[in-house]
């Protein structure tokens, strides 16, 4: 590494320390090789990590704004869902359920007569709603799917279930009634909670066998032999992991000896520098450099005139600018997976948001919601008024490409 040419006066808040360039140079006056440089914000002089540091440590900054300014954004999709789309989706799921009696009705009752393709068409539509909300509502479902599956539907269900009461019995050696231990709707809290109690002691046996399945199966991938290129990248994953805490530790003690409250008799600043402690703590339990490096800007600004002393190699500070990096990657991807997680945010169109793009989608998906409530109604208010409407529904769910 070249040695650093002597630096120019600067009003940044990361200066470079004077003594450290004094206690360089030799017996002779001259300046010796020099291992390592100051790190020095933003000035005239700087290396290139350096200034690949300001900059990620700028983009740091500004991701944990936008983070900020995502809250009230995050809190407009939430109050949008609970406030209007829910009751939408509780009106759709009651006019569902009245859709589906009314169908099983013409259709179990006989009040229409059907071609042959056309009954089997809708009485397997119609089992299939059966059989995806069982275990939400197995009292209202459980007598229309008995009228629904021929005999043979019937055998088989039985047949499957018993199998996996058996495989129960062998695996934990207890006898369970799957369609009781499914049960999901209870008369009273008191039956709720017998309930609980009768399959507590299957529940805890059956987390346990599914730990020590994904402890065996972690087991075995780790005793695969490892290839050389896997070798040398943990090698130097652990040297980094060892460089980047060395780091962390000398950062940590020059600013701890800065901030250390029982040195501070100014009652005012000694409150600031425990907070400034505690937080520095923090971020040296958890590896944090960044908000270390974030923390040090504020112990500079609290002590102006006694500059931290930090002095690493420009392979350290590049170290640094990666980590940082990936600690906006994380916050980035916390902010997506915040917003894109919500049910509500499945089909917004864009990465980027913002505001108007936001009260757009919102806006969207109300009124597609209330749409679609209107087409439940309408066609629960066409079957009650002309059953034959039915024939008309099997049409279109047959052009959608609905098949069985």
């Amino acid at each position: 590494m070249p040695t650093p040419k002597p630096k120019k006066k600067t009003n940044s808040k990361l200066e470079s320390n004077p003594k450290k360039a004094t206690a360089l140079k030799d017996s002779h006056g001259t300046e010796p090789y020099e291992e390592e440089l100051v790190w020095s914000g933003e000035t005239s002089n700087q290396t290139k990590a350096q200034k690949e540091f300001n900059e990620a440590l700028r983009k740091h900054k500004e991701t944990l704004e936008r983070s900020k300014e995502i809250e009230p954004l995050f809190q407009l999709v939430n109050e949008t869902y609970l406030n209007v789309v829910l009751p939408e989706l509780n009106k759709q799921k009651q006019l569902e359920r009245e859709r589906f009696e009314l169908m099983c009705s013409i259709l179990l009752e006989e009040k229409l007569s059907f071609g042959k393709m056309q009954r089997e068409f809708l009485r397997r539509y119609l089992l299939d709603i059966c059989n995806d909300n069982l275990t939400e509502d197995p009292e209202f479902y459980n007598p229309f799917r008995d009228q629904l599956e021929t005999k043979f539907e019937t055998l088989e269900r039985i047949r499957y279930k018993n199998q996996m009461e058996s495989r129960i019995k062998q695996t934990f050696g207890m006898d369970i009634d799957l369609d009781d231990f499914n049960r999901t709707q209870f008369d009273s809290e008191e039956e709720r909670e017998s309930h609980e109690e009768k399959y507590r002691e299957f529940r805890e046996k059956y987390e346990e066998y599914r730990a020590d399945y994904f402890k065996k199966s972690k087991s075995e991938f780790k005793d695969k032999k490892k290839s050389k290129a896997q070798m040398e990248k943990e090698k130097k994953q652990l040297e980094a992991e060892r460089l980047l805490s060395t780091d962390i530790n000398t950062l940590f003690k020059n600013l701890a000896k800065l901030i250390h409250p029982d040195k501070e008799q100014d009652p005012i600043l000694r409150e600031k520098k425990a907070k400034l402690m505690t937080k520095l703590s923090g971020a040296r339990d958890n590896m944090n450099i960044a908000e270390i490096l974030e923390i040090k800007l504020q112990v500079d600004e609290l002590n102006p005139n006694q500059q931290t002393d930090v002095s690493f190699h420009d392979t350290s500070i590049k170290r640094f600018v990666g980590i940082i990096k990936t600690k906006i990657r994380e916050l980035e991807d916390s902010i997506k997976q915040r917003f894109f997680s919500h049910p509500l945010m499945a089909d917004f169109p864009s990465n980027k948001i913002t505001k108007e793009s936001l009260d757009v989608y919102l806006k969207r998906v109300k009124l597609d919601n209330q749409m679609v409530t209107k087409a439940y109604q309408k066609e629960v208010d066409q079957l009650a008024k002309e059953p034959k409407y039915i024939k008309e529904m099997i049409k279109e769910l047959q052009s959608l490409g609905v098949q069985f």
